[in-house]
């Protein structure tokens, strides 16, 4: 890992954990990509950190690092974020359950902990009910 990788905080633990899930299948989509510049604020060097750490660490070292770092309230609001960008490309790729799970387990966090949350999340990003 490159010594110039920023160190981590909560707001770049939020940023990389986005940036790992939605580039989980190779590219960023155009909706990840504006779900990720907007919850950061359009903070456009927290997005450039995050991409560089991202580059640099490998996931699982990530998780390792992160989860210790942060506390009950802001693993729930990773979590809910990542599940947001999971959803937003209007689709669910296997791949992105399977790191959503990865995430929950080093996160020390149930699925069903979060069951109603992610409901909603789910219905909020159903647009087609709506003609969308």
């Amino acid at each position: 890992m490159a010594d110039d990788v920023a160190e981590l905080n909560p707001s770049l633990i939020m940023a990389a954990s986005l940036i790992y899930m939605s580039s989980i299948d190779g590219t960023i989509a155009q909706q990840e990509w504006g779900q990720l510049k907007t919850v950061v604020g359009g903070d456009d060097d927290l997005l450039e950190a995050g991409l560089d750490y991202v580059r640099d660490t490998p996931l699982d070292k990530f998780l390792q690092d992160a989860s210790p770092m942060l506390n009950a309230e802001q693993k729930k609001c990773v979590l809910l974020n990542v599940y947001d960008s999971l959803l937003s490309d209007g689709s669910i790729e296997p791949e992105e359950t399977k790191l959503f799970d990865k995430f929950l387990d080093k996160f020390g966090v149930s699925k069903d902990s979060l069951s109603s949350d992610l409901a909603t999340l789910a219905v909020k990003n159903n647009t087609k009910v709506v003609g969308i």
